[in-house]
Parts: structure tokens; C-alpha cells; sequence
């Protein structure tokens, strides 16, 4: 564990930081010896990270300073949001699970650039310099200004349960590099009698997986501009231009369902590869079967793969004290028709997969492969689905306490913050530069080899059409995404035909928040 930092230490520190950080904006109140006064609330919604640091870093920050920190959590989905965007949100900052988009847009946030451009104690550079750059400029609104901050930093993806997979093939196995490879794997783990993915129907974490194979298809770029009504219009000179999608042509990019087909291929109850209980199991109790407890007295199988974000081992940590198990965040395996987007369209899976290699350490190129077709991998084995602008934190533009709300912003940020969420969460920290060190676990440890400077997927929260006019990624599943409806045995063209139908019909409305 990270050593927490005494009080008289914190007070110290932060003191100076204060000062030399204030960023020419708006101080907080002070007592005569320049420490900052007042009293300010802070919220956060209780997710798969828990609030103890929350409480830990409030009860540090107050006890350096003549200053009061009230901390509140929030157990109901959406609602820290929905009270955001009604501005009536009361609270100082507000931590969220959810986008804040929209509110932003109405102009309900404060601008928190000042917050950005201060150095934070323990730091040399900026807090907006210290940032992976796909999550800083995403954050950037038209204006130039920033009303939003990441709580967390969370990747998803596929984790290994490599207790399980050590048991079973004693003589080793590869990690998968492609889609083809993951298949394969999954009938090798099949027929050894373990499942090869634990699962709840109940939630969407697949979308963790083949949203990553849509962008690594259609590259980033295009992916994003899904979000925003654009898509590729091909010439007769064979090339192509960005065109707004009036008619919705951006429904039919063939990513979309290629993704969806090795998703179908993977969750299909019949084919095997899931938990039989699937579609009865909460996603508490798939991650309880994940890590070898067996669902319910029931079924005791193992199983050796789990979709699940970085948060889990904090959701598991009382089960992996009771039957230790090692958990290993993996690269997401690239889609293995991303060939026929290259110019080298007869590439075979095994020479894909052995470029994979060649970039995982470090080669900047192959033999035998266009560097154009060299760089499409490389960008698309960078993806990693993200949860970071889920968990976004903003101070409303209606608080009576903006200066010291700031401050307790900036000293989330600071080395001293960052130690204290590292040291409850194994190691983890929000997206501000800080190096724990090796005071991490081995889960964790897979995570920061994994991915340290990703290219961030999800859906593009900051676009209009997204927020002000609901246009998302797939119309089925009731709220559950699609994993119980490939489960069910649903079809990918289904699911993309389905969606089309659904979305078109409000797609006149959609076109009106592009051209706004």
C-alpha cells in the first residue's frame, strides 16, 4: 500500500502549490496566513470504484486548512446527471457517472481552465500537459474552454483469468492477437470443460469489445465521425470525401457489421462459449463465477475469460481474498477482416498476427507490409474502449463556492490526491501523469503495460447528435446493449437492419442537430 501523507506534511505542500497555482483566476478566501477558508460539498456517484478515497481526500484537504469539505454519495444511475442538466444540482462538485454534455452545452458548468492550466504540488508540468491528449482535446469545448475533469481513468477490455488458464494448459498458451486467434482459443478452452467467458445478459459489457472492432475496422477517425452524421463518400476517381449523412448512409459503414458478426460468433448461446447461466446471473454474480466462487451452488465451472472494465478487481477484492486468483487486463485482439480494409487485402491471419508482435515490441515496421497498411495496425492495436468520460467530474456555474471548489480540483490532481486514490484502488490513479511506482497489484500492473497512451473508444459523447438528439451505436436490447440479444441467438445483420429502421425514423431530427 501507498503511505498516506501526514496532514501537517499535506498543509505544507499544498500551501505553496496554492499560491503558485492559482492560474490568475478568481482565489478562494483566505485566513490572515493565506490559507484558503469556506466550506464546499462534493458528490460522487457510488460506482465500481467505491468513494473511500473520496473520503480520504476530503478529510486530508479540510484538515490542512480552516476548511470544511462535506462529502455526499449518489447510489441512483443518472441522477447526479439528470439534476445537471435541470440545473439544479446543488453541490459544489458534482462527480458523475454519465455524460455532462449536455448540461455543458446549456452552459450549467463552470470553466475550469484555470484548474488546467495550474501545476499541481508534486508536478512540473501542467495538469492539461500531464494528460493523454485524445482525452484532454476531447474534453475541449468550441469555445476553448474546459468545463469538465476525469474522477477516473477507466479502461475495458478483455481480462484473463490466468489461474484458470495456467491450471488448464500446463504447457502454455498464446494470447490472442486477432479475432480469428480469440476464436480458436475459445474452443481450446471449451473442450478442457471451463467456460471460456463468464457473462450477465443483464448488462452491455460487450460493447467494451466490438465497439473496438467497429473504430479498429473503419480506423478512428471514421468512427468518431459516426457520431457527428458524416461518412466517407467514395468518388469515381475512387477516392473518398467526408459527407454529411442526410440520407443516413453512415448507418450502412461496414465496420458495424463486421464487429457485430464476431460478437454474434462469440456470445451465440448454441455455439458454447458462454456461461449457461448467463442470462440468469446478475453481473455481480458473473464476476463472482469469474473468479472461481461458481454461480450459486449450482454450477462450479471455471471460467477463464471475462468483458469487464479496471474497476473489477475493486469489485472482487473481498472474493480474491477468500480464493486468490491472478486477473490480466489484455490488449483488445484486432478484428481479423481489418484486412480487407488494407492494401494488402490476402494478408493471412497468421502474418496480421505476427505484425501485432512486431509493434508490441516496438518495431516500426514489417517486412512485406506497406507502411499505410503497417500504421492501420498500429492504430487499431492502440484502441482500448473508455470509460474515462463516464466518470467526469465539473463544478456547477450556480455554486457560491467556484474558488475553493477549484482548489479541491487541483489537489485531486496533485501527487499528493493521485497517492491517495492510488492506495485504495491497488494502484490505479485518474489520468494526470502520476507514477505510482510498483506499488501496484498484478491486475492493475496488466492495465498500465497494456495501454499508457491508448486511443480512447466509446461513444462521442461531445457531439450534438448524441446529446441533444439520442443518436447511439445500436437501437436493441431493451437498455442492455446487445449481449442478450446475440445471446438469444439474434443475428448481426438482424441487429444492424434493426437499428437502421429504428433510427431512421427520427433521422430528419438527428440531421437538425448536425446542421445547427
Amino acid at each position: 500500500m501507498i503511505k498516506r501523507i501526514g496532514a501537517l506534511l499535506l498543509g505544507s505542500l499544498i500551501t505553496v502549490s496554492l499560491v503558485a497555482c492559482s492560474g490568475g483566476g478568481q482565489n478562494p478566501p483566505t485566513t490572515p496566513d493565506g490559507k484558503p477558508t469556506g466550506s464546499i460539498s462534493v458528490i460522487c456517484y457510488e460506482a465500481g470504484f467505491g468513494t473511500k478515497w473520496l473520503d480520504e481526500m476530503a478529510a486530508q484537504f479540510e484538515s490542512a486548512f480552516d476548511v470544511d469539505v462535506t462529502v455526499k454519495k449518489s447510489y441512483v444511475n443518472g441522477e447526479l446527471v439528470s439534476l445537471l442538466n435541470e440545473n439544479a444540482q446543488n453541490d459544489d462538485v458534482v462527480m458523475a457517472l454519465g455524460s455532462m454534455f449536455a448540461a455543458q452545452d446549456s452552459g450549467f458548468l463552470t470553466d475550469l481552465t484555470q484548474v488546467y492550466d495550474s501545476i499541481p504540488e508534486g508536478s512540473t508540468q501542467s495538469i492539461k500537459d500531464s494528460m493523454n491528449p485524445a482525452i484532454y482535446n476531447k474534453l475541449v469545448a468550441d469555445d476553448g474552454k474546459i468545463y469538465q475533469m476525469n474522477w477516473a481513468d477507466p479502461v475495458c477490455g478483455l481480462i484473463l483469468n490466468k489461474t484458470v488458464l495456467d491450471e488448464i494448459f500446463p504447457e502454455g498458451y498464446d494470447v490472442p492477437n486477432t479475432t480469428d486467434e480469440l476464436i480458436a482459443f475459445c474452443d481450446d478452452i471449451k473442450g478442457t470443460g471451463v467456460y471460456p467467458f463468464s457473462l450477465s445478459t443483464s448488462v452491455c459489457y460487450w460493447d467494451y469489445m466490438h465497439w473496438v472492432w467497429w473504430a479498429q475496422y473503419e480506423g478512428y477517425d471514421n468512427y468518431i465521425d459516426y457520431y457527428w452524421g458524416y461518412y466517407q463518400k467514395e468518388q469515381e476517381d475512387g477516392t473518398t470525401v467526408r459527407t454529411l449523412a442526410e440520407n443516413g448512409e453512415v448507418l450502412d459503414m461496414p465496420g458495424r457489421l463486421e464487429s457485430v458478426k464476431v460478437a454474434e460468433k462469440l456470445l451465440k448461446k448454441s455455439n458454447g462459449y458462454v456461461h449457461k447461466f448467463a442470462d440468469s446471473m446478475s453481473y455481480q454474480e458473473a464476476q463472482i463465477a469469474f473468479v472461481g466462487q461458481g454461480y450459486a451452488g449450482e454450477d462450479m465451472t471455471e471460467c477463464a475469460m471475462m468483458v469487464n472494465g479496471q474497476w473489477l478487481e475493486n469489485e472482487v477484492q473481498s472474493y480474491l481474498m477468500t480464493k486468490p486468483q491472478e486477473l490480466v487486463m489484455i490488449k483488445t485482439p484486432i478484428i481479423s477482416s481489418i484486412v480487407d480494409t488494407l492494401e494488402d487485402k490476402n494478408m493471412t491471419d497468421a502474418t496480421l498476427s505476427a505484425v501485432i508482435d512486431a509493434i508490441d515490441m516496438g518495431e516500426t515496421s514489417y517486412e512485406g507490409v506497406s507502411s499505410h497498411d503497417f500504421d492501420r495496425i498500429v492504430e487499431a492495436r492502440q484502441m482500448v474502449y473508455s470509460a474515462t468520460f463516464d466518470h467526469c467530474a465539473a463544478i456547477p456555474a450556480k455554486s457560491d463556492n467556484k474558488p475553493l471548489a477549484m482548489e479541491f480540483l487541483k489537489f485531486m490532481a496533485s501527487n499528493l490526491g493521485q497517492s491517495i486514490y492510488a492506495d485504495y484502488l491497488n494502484g490505479l490513479t485518474m489520468p494526470y501523469g502520476y507514477d505510482v511506482g510498483d506499488n501496484v497489484s498484478d491486475f492493475v500492473a496488466s492495465r498500465y503495460e497494456n495501454f499508457p497512451d491508448y486511443i480512447p473508444v466509446c461513444i462521442d459523447f461531445s457531439s450534438p447528435l448524441v446529446y441533444r438528439q439520442g443518436l447511439t451505436a445500436y437501437t436493441t436490447g431493451n437498455g442492455a446493449g446487445l449481449d442478450g440479444i446475440l445471446y438469444q441467438g439474434n443475428t448481426a445483420e438482424w441487429v444492424i437492419q434493426d437499428t437502421k429502421t429504428t433510427l431512421m425514423a427520427s433521422w430528419d431530427n438527428i440531421m437538425l442537430a448536425a446542421k445547427k
